[in-house]
């Protein structure tokens, strides 16, 4: 995992939020961060897929694998809640050897 961010992705600005979360069996949310644009990126060296999914869905079903991402996108606000990364769920079957990597513009 040795990578910088700026390795990770290209074009990063400061002040922002950049984070990694492990895999999980079961669809798991996203900290709570808001955010006007996100990104998401796979980790070149996964060697499983991540499925992302959207808070109040039954399902993880965007596939990310490994070195592909996401490009940027605005989340919604759920709920009455600011939009943000926690609108988000990921799942990876392949467990917690596999990274995603996420940049929250504000």
């Amino acid at each position: 995992m040795g990578a910088t961010i700026a390795q990770i992705f290209s074009g990063n600005p400061q002040n922002n939020v950049y984070g990694v979360v492990t895999g999980s069996v079961t669809c798991v949310a996203f900290p709570s961060e808001s955010a006007l644009l996100l990104r998401f990126k796979a980790d070149p060296d996964n060697i499983g897929t991540f499925k992302l999914g959207a808070v109040g869905t039954g399902d993880c079903l965007w596939p990310l694998d490994a070195g592909e991402e996401t490009g940027w996108f605005a989340p919604p606000a759920i709920e009455g809640n600011l939009a943000g990364l926690h609108s988000y769920k990921h799942q990876n079957l392949s467990g917690t050897s596999d990274y995603l990597h996420y940049w929250i513009q504000r």
